[in-house]
């Protein structure tokens, strides 16, 4: 059953990607955490305690009907259609990959500062002072860390668990996102959630690593020395799985990424990663290529899972 509901979600993601509307499931889901965040906050406890009493009331509201769906969808045809557009809404593989895209449509048309105006809405970092290559490393940074979050991770426990394990990953990783800062007024309050994302990415962000470099050759580059590359410098950032994407994007196209970076107007001293030059614009369109060709053998990858499990 999983595996045809994977199928059609996957042909939906690569061919629509995220429909720009407002019932969108994960726009949904935001909305309501933004609410609960503020009730949760009212309980007599420590922000800590809070903050986990937040997630359980989000990750409950959120698989309660997702469960509901699956289980009374049936098996038959309506099963499927339900199932995958469920794994659907869950996945974001394609909808980064065209904002990237515009990042370097940005920057050939109106040079470094409109590249700072399209990345910032896809970064958390600041982004005023930025120069060209900056913009370019900041944009292929989110755009490997979405690859392992939102495209390998998502497909891994679709084909797993279907679209409860896809939503319990996907409502997770949102309120990481939401939550997950290190701020006075989120670093009790979003750690549950932060160690919970972490958790389900451990194996996922490794998974996506491999992956990358199995299709480095398609853009110029080497399995080895990608692979050396994210043994050297996947375990290199705070995050205990952030580096591994990155790591396997900066060695598939032989460039640095990531260095210090200011977020919030402090800097943050992050290591460099890769052992190339810093990647210019015409970077931004080899890391496109390695994006999508690497989402297309995770997708076969995940269909191959998919069908062992229904063995």
């Amino acid at each position: 059953m999983y595996l045809y509901a994977l199928i059609l979600a996957l042909a939906l993601d690569f061919i629509l990607g995220d429909p720009p509307v407002a019932w969108h499931p994960v726009r949904v889901l935001g909305n309501a955490a933004a609410r609960l965040e503020k009730i949760s906050r009212t309980f007599p406890f420590s922000p800590l305690t809070q903050g986990i009493l937040f997630m359980i009331l989000c990750v409950f509201s959120a698989l309660v009907p997702v469960g509901f769906m699956t289980v009374f969808s049936g098996d038959g045809l309506p099963g499927i259609l339900v199932r995958g557009l469920l794994i659907y809404f869950a996945l974001g593989g394609t909808c980064l990959a065209r904002e990237t895209a515009r990042v370097g449509s940005a920057l050939e048309d109106g040079g470094p500062e409109a590249g700072r105006e399209r990345v910032a809405m896809l970064v958390s970092r600041d982004t005023n002072s930025m120069d060209e290559k900056d913009v370019v490393s900041a944009a292929i940074e989110t755009l490997a860390e979405n690859f392992s979050d939102s495209a390998c991770a998502t497909l891994f426990y679709a084909a797993l668990g279907g679209p409860v394990l896809a939503w319990l990953h996907r409502t997770v990783n949102t309120l990481d996102a939401m939550v997950g800062y290190k701020t006075s007024e989120y670093a009790q309050f979003g750690r549950a959630s932060a160690r919970f994302d972490d958790l389900l990415n451990l194996l996922p962000a490794r998974i996506s690593a491999v992956v990358t470099a199995l299709v480095s050759p398609t853009v110029g580059g080497d399995v080895r020395v990608t692979l050396d590359c994210v043994r050297a410098s996947g375990s290199a950032l705070e995050s205990p799985n952030a580096g591994y994407p990155i790591a396997a994007f900066a060695g598939a196209l032989r460039v640095t990424l990531c260095g210090p970076s200011s977020y919030f107007g402090e800097i943050k001293e992050k290591p460099y990663i890769g052992s190339g030059p810093r990647p210019g614009a015409a970077c931004l369109r080899s890391s496109l290529a390695l994006y999508w060709n690497a989402y297309a053998l995770a997708g076969v990858l995940a269909l191959c899972l998919a069908g062992l499990m229904t063995l």
